[in-house]
């Protein structure tokens, strides 16, 4: 159930896009949208005592201005939603966004971001650590989008993981609204019939209890798991792809795995993706 929406906003042209695709969503599932305006604060104010230095309150003074003219705009913006809604700033130092953001997510339903790997504001660091921290499904939605009227063909795309299973249990909403939803499963041992496998049978078990009649694809003969999987997403005209988030830690920095970031940086559908 999808009730409450968190949407990242920067005072970027990328706003009116994410607030485009958030806004539809909440009004299809009843759903409280809550804008999260990241202020970033001048790092040197981070490490200096601004009230010793008339520079660094001047600084301060003048990043706090041009933030209030983007909460401005966009309380302007959001005065026209439809939905229940509301609009808060988060005055942050920049090595603190993702984590700040990580930990609005936790109490929301779904996070909406532009994808990492294509942002014009090159946040993908930010978008990462909400992904793998905040413990909620994340929606990340292609630069410049137009969002579709609806989300009739849903691709998900399956690997009997931890991940995988979170992804699909986050994004049961949508599957249960969409017209068709279809299982790609890349066959990376070979060809299941060879073995006298039926693969995704569990997983079609699955969403048929939560009443999500889907289609299972095999996918075989692909070097590359996240092209092969963006290829058969192209192909069946969906409009979101679901995925889990598969990456680890490399010294202390999060590191995406390859099909993950393959379908974040070209996929031009929205991607929703647990971890």
């Amino acid at each position: 159930m999808i009730k409450d929406i968190v949407v990242h906003l920067t005072g970027s042209e990328e706003d009116k896009v994410r607030i485009a695709y958030a806004t539809p969503i909440a009004e299809r599932f009843d759903a409280h949208l809550t804008g999260l305006q990241v202020h970033a604060l001048p790092e040197l104010i981070a490490v200096t005592d601004p009230v010793a230095s008339t520079y660094l309150q001047t600084l301060l003074a003048e990043s706090h201005a041009r933030a209030q003219k983007v909460t401005d705009s966009l309380a302007e913006a959001f005065a026209s939603i439809s939905v229940p809604h509301d609009l808060r700033r988060l005055d942050v130092y920049p090595s603190t966004i993702g984590n700040t953001l990580a930990a609005e997510a936790r109490t929301a339903d779904l996070y909406v971001g532009t994808r990492p790997y294509g942002d014009p504001a090159a946040g993908e660091r930010i978008e990462e650590t909400v992904l793998f921290r905040s413990g909620r499904g994340c929606l990340f939605l292609p630069p410049g989008g137009i969002p579709p009227k609806e989300y009739g063909t849903v691709f998900v795309a399956w690997k009997n993981t931890r991940e995988a299973a979170r992804a699909v249990a986050e994004a049961i909403p949508f599957l249960q609204q969409a017209s068709q939803v279809i299982v790609g499963i890349v066959e990376e041992e070979g060809a299941s019939e060879q073995f006298g496998v039926e693969p995704g049978t569990d997983i079609g078990r699955y969403l048929s209890r939560h009443g999500v009649a889907a289609e299972i694809r095999p996918i075989n003969g692909w070097v590359y798991a996240g092209e092969a999987l963006l290829n058969e997403a192209q192909k069946t005209g969906a409009q979101m792809i679901v995925m889990g988030g598969y990456g680890h830690s490399r010294f202390r920095e999060w590191i995406i795995g390859g099909a993950t970031r393959h379908l974040l940086t070209h996929a031009t559908v929205p991607v929703l993706i647990a971890h």
